[in-house]
């Protein structure tokens, strides 16, 4: 490698690096010599460059020398046109017509062979999942820009509304959504908040009494130590494991006459995109493709990134997990009642129910064998329970009120569940949440279309 050359590696080098950086490790990254290494950080010195060490103790390049690189290589044009790209696919109007006008800009001082690698295509950026937005992207980055309060109203995953002045410092840009990260006057605490669900922002005059800087220092070391509020796990995750579930491909397979009306609600409550593959009661039902994912031909079923689950209840329970933030577990040393009833639910009651409504029930001396007895048991048991509670399992809505209150409703309206005043009580309370009806209307949406087809 030619010295002009190896001495601008170097500076690139120097400037990655925040802190000092010791003479063996640059001679290592960069193949030379220590005793090159020396002569070169001499060279640079001379010309001007604010390095500072010296040999035994480590090298920093201090800012303000701008002597530029000679040309950029062919992989750096990859990943600057590449990165162009999505932020013109997955941004916001104003950010996308600045990175086609940097572009532009690079492209004017490139060489006629590296400016053809600038407009290849062969890296493409596909689309995306995209939720409306009522609120412009680019009204959140100035906020954050200038650390200027912001007034929102907010609809949270249950569809409640509330205002609340934020102070904005950051803005996710997840393959599946948008997520303004702020410290919340009303909670006194970081909160996140999806920017489709942002109904309206105001920018206020004041700026917030923070810098920006360390308000994101504190929420990076809250996202290791902090619990999440009441509707969350008792473990915040980490920002990575956010990012990685909700960007893992979620694929729900269901027929809209079938038991999979209960992962419609629970996927409905969990707020995640998902995409809806619908499947015929023996054809695409019983097909190789689909018996590979699940090899009973039933459904529901969902595939999340790699893994597959079956199952109403244990899909149920999955969601919760894969996605706390929607809040539809509890914290793991509160969960004995969340786990006894939603796994009453799929073994005892759903087993009771489906032989009593095909009239079945088992002999005085053989309902030993059963593990629910008799279903007049089964019904009293439950009835005893729910009576003057909300909530199945606490004091707040969990993934076991999906599948025990889908149950429920559903029993009531067919006749396989008596419409005592317990069971009416328990389902009013829960029939006319905003992710039910969503879910409903999808369903008959889907039937629907399955009739004209």
């Amino acid at each position: 490698m030619p010295r002009t050359e190896r001495l601008f590696e170097l500076l690139q080098i120097l400037r990655r690096h925040r802190g000092p950086v010791s003479g063996a490790s640059l001679a290592q990254e960069m193949g030379i010599s220590l005793r090159t290494l020396y002569r070169d950080i001499g060279a640079l010195q001379a010309l001007g460059a604010e390095i500072e060490g010296e040999p035994g103790v480590g090298y920093v390049l201090k800012p303000g020398f701008m002597l530029p690189p000679l040309m950029f290589s062919e992989e750096e044009i990859e990943a600057l046109a590449l990165g162009a790209r999505w932020v013109a696919r997955r941004t916001d109007d104003s950010l996308s017509r600045a990175a086609g006008e940097a572009m532009a800009k690079i492209a004017a001082v490139l060489p006629d062979d590296l400016r053809r690698r600038l407009d290849d295509a062969s890296l493409l950026v596909g689309r995306g999942w995209e939720r409306p937005q009522k609120v412009a992207l680019s009204l959140l980055r100035e906020a954050i820009r200038t650390e200027r309060r912001l007034l929102i109203v907010y609809r949270d995953e249950k569809g409640a509304r509330s205002e609340r002045v934020v102070w904005p410092f950051l803005l996710g840009f997840f393959e599946s959504t948008r997520v303004l990260a702020a410290w919340c006057e009303l909670r006194r605490d970081f909160r996140h908040f999806r920017a489709d669900r942002i109904e309206t922002a105001m920018l206020e005059k004041d700026r917030y009494p923070r810098r920006r800087q360390a308000l994101l220092k504190e929420w990076r070391q809250s996202l290791l130590t902090e619990f999440d509020n009441a509707v969350a796990y008792g473990q915040r995750p980490r920002l990575k494991e956010r990012e990685t579930a909700m960007t893992k491909e979620l694929v729900f397979y269901t027929n809209p006459q079938s038991r999979g009306g209960i992962v419609h609600w629970m996927l409905e409550e969990v707020g995640a995109p998902y995409r809806i593959e619908v499947l015929e009661y023996g054809t695409t039902m019983k097909a190789p493709d689909y018996l590979a994912i699940n090899p009973m031909g039933k459904v529901p079923a969902i595939r999340h990134g790699d893994a597959v689950v079956t199952e109403c209840a244990a899909i149920c329970a999955y969601l919760a997990d894969a996605f706390p933030d929607a809040g539809l577990a509890p914290i793991p040393q509160e969960r004995g009642a969340y786990y006894r009833w939603l796994f009453f639910a799929a073994g005892p009651m759903e087993a009771a129910f489906s032989n009593h409504a095909v009239g079945w029930d088992p002999d005085p001396d053989r309902q030993r064998m059963f593990g629910y007895g008799t279903y007049e048991l089964v019904i009293e048991t439950l009835a005893n329970h729910l009576k003057g509670r909300k909530y199945v399992a606490g004091d707040r809505f969990t993934a076991a009120d999906v599948y025990l209150g889908s149950h429920i409703g559903w029993g009531m309206q067919f006749g396989t569940v008596p419409k005592r005043p317990e069971f009416e009580a328990y389902w009013n309370g829960l029939k006319d949440r905003p992710a039910h009806r969503r879910s409903e209307e999808q369903t008959r949406k889907l039937m629907a279309k399955e009739a004209w087809a």
